[in-house]
């Protein structure tokens, strides 16, 4: 056999080789492919599985669904307060430069702050509707609008206020204006429960802001807006993670149905992501209240600071009876100090109920009416004596004696 017979016997074999190991990998080695990369799809598959069930792009569509059901109803509140601002000068009352300027001095100018804040509609009849909103918000204003998301501008009338709850109710009228929002059970809210907060942050409208119910029955909060603006306490809020950001108060507090469980009021100093909402369930009759009377809701005022009787006061005082409550101030102007109430009394009736701690005279007197008439029998140095103080209407900033 030549060689060149055997080079061709040679690639003849080769080619046939080929064949055979082309034939053995379709055979036996695509079909182990397939099975693995099948195996794997399942794999993925499986772990994909608790994602889905999850059911997170459901969760979305709820969101957005609440979100566009409840934003047309949700206004920008501009509030204006015009006032008169005192002026102190050094120089006025200084002999040397008042015998120059005599009575020149400027001593007050006037002035005019703005304020925006958000609100919801409550209540619409017709071409009438109502806006919920914090007390806060409007407080002092002697001007009031409201801005539509639309972007239309109405004027408003503030139907009344408790500045105790920090609530109020707003009237607007116009034609086809947004629908009233649905109310929710706050009640029924759990922890760790989902919630929007709808608002004008800084003026930016139509925000929304999703977080948890963070915790429930908050009690102990307090804020305040700086000199002249009431200090306002707050008991029973619902905690949340959703931001509140200045011009979100008076907002609502939404869940993922798109009902109202609260009224966004404050946010935690000092403290990120910590906000507090009015639960719609103490908020929604103290709005009714002030929708149907259509003023501002007044709260019965004595103007004492109590304390609780301690042996050690008792002896300081040389009280030897037992029960009662003390007086440890008066607020100057108060129906108290009209009466002739003095500091270190130690009141041992009200209304011809014996008293033993600070809460009983509170509740006694938060049940009572603005002008009712208190009977109060009091110890002072060692005889008895009968008060009749006549209630007042609880001032906003309270008088420091």
């Amino acid at each position: 056999m030549n060689s060149q017979t055997r080079t061709s016997l040679g690639f003849f074999l080769v080619g046939i080789l080929g064949v055979l190991i082309g034939a053995f990998v379709v055979v036996f080695m695509v079909p182990k492919v397939w099975h693995a990369q099948q195996a794997a799809v399942k794999a993925g598959d499986a772990m994909a599985a608790p994602l889905a069930r999850s059911d997170l792009s459901g969760f979305e569509e709820r969101v957005i669904r609440a979100v566009k059901a409840t934003e047309p109803s949700v206004v920008l509140i501009k509030s204006t307060v015009h006032g008169v601002q005192q002026i102190y000068n050094p120089f006025q009352n200084d002999p040397f430069f008042r015998q120059f300027f005599g009575n020149q001095f400027p001593q007050s100018q006037p002035f005019t702050a703005q304020a925006s804040g958000s609100g919801f509609i409550i209540k619409r009849n017709g071409d009438t509707a109502y806006v919920a909103t914090n007390a806060h918000v409007i407080y002092h204003a002697d001007k009031v609008q409201v801005l539509l998301w639309t972007g239309r501008q109405v004027d408003a009338e503030v139907v009344g206020t408790d500045n105790e709850a920090d609530l109020a109710i707003l009237r607007i009228h116009g034609a086809n204006l947004p629908p009233a929002l649905p109310l929710g059970n706050s009640s029924a809210l759990q922890q760790g429960q989902f919630v929007l907060a709808i608002g004008e942050p800084e003026a930016l409208q139509n925000s929304v802001s999703l977080g948890i119910v963070s915790a429930l029955h908050r009690t102990g909060i307090t804020a305040t807006g700086g000199d002249g603006f009431p200090v306002f306490h707050y008991n029973d809020m619902i905690q949340i993670t959703t931001p509140i950001n200045p011009g979100n108060s008076g907002g609502p507090l939404v869940t993922t149905d798109g009902q109202v469980v609260g009224i966004n009021a404050v946010v935690a100093e000092q403290a990120q992501a910590i906000g507090f909402a009015i639960p719609i369930n103490l908020a929604q009759p103290v709005l009714a209240e002030i929708e149907e009377t259509g003023h501002s809701i007044r709260h019965p005022f004595i103007g004492i600071e109590m304390q609780s009787l301690t042996p050690q006061i008792a002896n300081y005082l040389g009280y030897t009876g037992s029960g009662g409550v003390v007086v440890a101030d008066v607020v100057p102007q108060s129906p108290a100090s009209k009466a002739g109430l003095q500091q270190g009394d130690v009141i041992l009736q009200i209304n011809h109920q014996k008293v033993t701690s600070p809460a009983q005279v509170q509740n006694a007197v938060a049940k009572m009416q603005v002008g009712d008439r208190v009977t109060l029998l009091v110890w002072r140095n060692g005889s008895l004596q009968p008060f009749q103080v006549t209630l007042g209407d609880r001032p906003d900033v309270i008088p420091q004696g």
